[in-house]
Parts: C-alpha cells; sequence; structure tokens
C-alpha cells in the first residue's frame, strides 16, 4: 500500500543564539565607563569602552552601543563607499549623542585653558550575525580600537578579531571621537576594522573591552582549558572569577565588560507538515 502523505521536506534549521551581558566596575564610586547592548532578535550585538580622559565617556560608550542595536550603519562591506556610510553614520550618532548630552557638571578646568576636555572618546566593536553568499551563517564585525571578538568554535579553535595576541594592546588606541565636529572636520582619524568568518551551532562569541580581551587571549594562548572553563561558568561564578584575578593583578584594574552569545541550532521545520510539498 502506498501512502499518498508528501515526501518530508526538511527547511534548513537556522541558528538561534543566546547572550548574556557581564560587567564589573573598576570602583564603587565612579559610573562604570564601559557601554554594552545587543539584540537576539535582529542578532546585532556591541561593547564599547569610554576613554577615562575624556568628558561622560560613559554616555558616549552608552550611546555607541545602543545606535548600533537600534539605528545601525547601512553597509559594513569593505569598500570605499562603506568607508562614507561608516563615517556618516559616526557622525549621526555623534550629533544625536551631542543634542541630548546633559550639562556637564565638574571642576572648570576640564571646559576651558590648557589641558581642556571637550570631548568623549570611546573604542568601539559592533558585530552582527548574517548570511553568506553560499547561505551559510556568519559573523561580521567593525571595529576602533581595542575592544576585541573571540570566536570559539564547538571543536575549541579560536579566531580573533581585531586583535589577536595579547601585547598588541597599547595606551593608544584608535578611539571614535563623541565630539561632531571632531569627526566632520576629520581632526580626528577613526580607523575602522572589518572582520568576517563563518559560524556554526555550538560556537561561542565573546565580546570584550581591552581588559578582559587582553586576559581571554592569554588564556586562548597559554591555557585553553581555561577559557572553556570562562565559557561555561555561570554568571555569578565569572563575576567572582574575574573579580579575584583582577585583585591579584591577572587583570588590569580598569572596568570590565564581557558580552557572551551562544550558537544553536533551531528546531528543525517539517515543510510537509506545514502544507508544503516538494
Amino acid at each position: 500500500m502506498t501512502s499518498s502523505r508528501p515526501a518530508t521536506v526538511r527547511a534548513p534549521a537556522p541558528l538561534r543564539c543566546s547572550s548574556r551581558i557581564l560587567q564589573l566596575p573598576k570602583n564603587t564610586i565612579d559610573p562604570i565607563e564601559d557601554g554594552a547592548a545587543l539584540s537576539e532578535r535582529t542578532g546585532r550585538f556591541a561593547v564599547a569602552d569610554g576613554a577615562s580622559a575624556g568628558r561622560d565617556v560613559h554616555l558616549w560608550a552608552q550611546a555607541l552601543v545602543r545606535a548600533y542595536i537600534r539605528q545601525p550603519p547601512p553597509n559594513q562591506a569593505s569598500d570605499a563607499d562603506a568607508d562614507a556610510d561608516l563615517r556618516a553614520w559616526f557622525l549621526a550618532v555623534a550629533r544625536q549623542h551631542a543634542a541630548t548630552l546633559p550639562r556637564a557638571v565638574g571642576p572648570s578646568w576640564l571646559d576651558e585653558g590648557p589641558g581642556a576636555v571637550t570631548s568623549a572618546y570611546a573604542a568601539f566593536l559592533g558585530l552582527r550575525l548574517v548570511v553568506d553568499e553560499q547561505g551559510g551563517p556568519s559573523w561580521e564585525a567593525i571595529s576602533v580600537g581595542d575592544c576585541c571578538l573571540l570566536h570559539v568554535t564547538s571543536a575549541g579553535e579560536v579566531t580573533a578579531f581585531p586583535l589577536t595576541d595579547p601585547n598588541q594592546f597599547s595606551d593608544t588606541p584608535c578611539l571614535v571621537p563623541g565630539g561632531p565636529d571632531l569627526i566632520a572636520a576629520g581632526t580626528t582619524s577613526v580607523v575602522v576594522e572589518r572582520g568576517t568568518g563563518p559560524v556554526a551551532a555550538g560556537d561561542t562569541l565573546l565580546l570584550a573591552t581591552d581588559a578582559v580581551a587582553r586576559w581571554l587571549l592569554t588564556l586562548a594562548r597559554d591555557d585553553p582549558a581555561a577559557l572553556r572553563q570562562v565559557i561555561r561558568s555561570p554568571r555569578d561564578d565569572l563575576r567572582d572569577h574575574l573579580a579575584a584575578q583582577r585583585a591579584i593583578g591577572a587583570l588590569d584594574k580598569d572596568d570590565l565588560t564581557l558580552l557572551t552569545v551562544r550558537l544553536r541550532r533551531s528546531t528543525v521545520v517539517d515543510l510537509a507538515d506545514r502544507g508544503a510539498h516538494p
């Protein structure tokens, strides 16, 4: 007897993700100068690290990551048009930030005279999950400065972007200025790095500000098992571990931000059960 039920057609199972943000301030007095934001629905994730020497840097870091999630740049490709688009996007974010920035409160010497601080600056990393030209899932990222991505596969292989070694960090990373005049005039060179790579179910993406990124790259090089433990650790356990590592000097005494994205395969959709036919 031959069944009249159509042959089952299964659609490729897309990747889904779960994510979390872990932040640890460098002290209990000052606001944390990092920013972090995510949207699992749109597959966008971002971290930023405000430079301590700037004015209201925590607000600028937060403005950058929120804009990347809510009003993302239209073009992240590697071409001349994309460079112009990204510059225009940073300028638009800076203008919106300047228009909503509250009046600064603090000593007047910060605002006038020699050594005046008139703008905030921040390192930035934004990542989106996309489908590549061959139909496979991948990540695309843009970066200014020393916020870093570590892509750890299910087999434990590690890819890093834009920095790949803990010795590459410096005290003078490229930064995005919060002053629209600085961006518009090109007074400060904003060098945007771009990266991309395939992803698969079981992979983990770690977006980190500089202090955490340097520590993670050191683990990837010297102690891969410890890096795997970081990925597996519950949030509270990892927070305690980061604080302990900072206390003994393994981590710089700085604000710490780690955004973790875990990739998994979603439920396979049976097209025949939904009325589709081969």
